[in-house]
C-alpha cells in the first residue's frame, strides 16, 4: 500500500483503540504526541524500502541528482579522451568504457542512491547508539538498533514480521516511561499492526514469520497497490478519522 494509505489507517487504527480502551489505557486523549507515534508506526515498516516516504528521508541525494552528475562527468571524459587521446591505442577502450557508461547511467545512479541512503542510515543508527550511551539516554538506543536492523531487511521482510512488531512495541514503551509517564506503545502497536494488515491485503504479502519462515503471507483475496480499490480504503480512513475525533 501507498504512504498516504497507511497513514490513513494508523491514524483510524488508533483513534478507535483510544476511544474503545482509552480508559483502561490511561490515555483520554489523542494528543500531539499521540498523532506523532501513530504516524511512525504507520510508516516504520517501509524503512526497509529506500524510496518510500520514510526510507527516502535518508536519501540526501536523489537518484536523478547522481545521474545528472554521472552524465557531466563522463563527458567531460569523452571531451579528455577526443582531446588529449585521439591517437593512442587507448582511445577504443576508453570510449567503449564511456559508452556503456551512459547505456547503464540509470542503474549506475539508483545503485549509488542506495549506497548512499543505506550509509546515511547507518551513521545515523550508530551516533543515536553513541549518543543514547553517553549522555545515558539509553532508551533511545532503541532506534538506533531499529535503524541498523532494518539495513539487513528486505523489502516487506523483517521489518513487517510479528518478532519486530513486538521489539518495536516495547522498545516504545521504553522511551514513553524513560521520558514521561504516559505509555504510547498501544498507540504505535495498533498503528503498526494495521501496516502489517495492510499489505497483506496486496498481491506481494509480508514475511510475518520471520525468522522461523520466510513465506510470504497474504488474503486470500488481494488488491492493487495504489489501485481504485486502495484509493476507496484511503478515503474511508481519513472519514473515519475525521467522525471519530467528532465522537471523543
Amino acid at each position: 500500500m501507498l504512504g498516504r494509505t497507511h497513514v490513513g489507517l494508523g491514524i483510524m487504527t488508533s483513534l478507535v483503540v483510544i476511544w474503545l480502551f482509552g480508559t483502561f489505557l490511561s490515555m483520554s486523549e489523542f494528543n500531539t504526541i499521540a498523532l506523532l507515534v501513530s504516524v511512525i508506526g504507520a510508516l516504520l515498516p517501509d524503512l526497509d524500502m529506500g524510496t518510500s516516504s520514510f526510507g527516502g528521508k535518508f536519501g540526501i541525494v536523489k537518484a536523478k541528482q547522481i545521474k545528472k552528475v554521472w552524465i557531466g562527468i563522463l563527458i567531460l571524459a569523452l571531451m579528455i579522451s577526443i582531446i588529449f587521446l585521439k591517437n593512442t591505442i587507448f582511445i577504443y577502450g576508453i570510449l567503449t568504457l564511456i559508452f556503456l557508461g551512459f547505456i547503464f547511467a540509470d542503474k549506475f545512479a539508483r545503485k549509488g542512491y542506495f549506497a548512499i541512503r543505506n550509509f546515511v542510515q547507518s551513521i545515523s543508527g550508530i551516533l543515536i547508539l553513541l549518543i543514547s550511551y553517553y549522555y545515558k539516554h539509553y532508551a533511545i538506543g532503541w532506534i538506533g538498533i531499529a535503524l541498523l536492523l532494518l539495513l539487513l531487511s528486505k523489502h516487506r521482510g523483517l521489518s513487517h514480521s510479528l518478532l519486530f512488531l513486538i521489539g518495536a512495541t516495547y522498545a516504545v514503551r521504553e522511551i514513553s516511561l524513560f521520558y514521561g509517564s504516559t505509555d504510547y506503545s498501544i498507540v504505535f502497536a495498533s498503528s503498526m499492526a494495521s501496516h502489517l494488515l495492510g499489505d497483506m491485503a496486496t498481491k506481494s504479502g509480508i514475511g510475518l514469520w520471520i525468522p522461523l519462515s520466510n513465506k510470504r503471507i497474504k488474503f486470500p483475496y488481494t488488491i492493487k497497490t495504489g489501485g481504485k480499490i486502495e484509493k476507496v480504503i484511503w478515503i474511508a480512513s481519513i472519514l473515519a478519522v475525521v467522525n471519530i475525533l467528532r465522537i471523543i
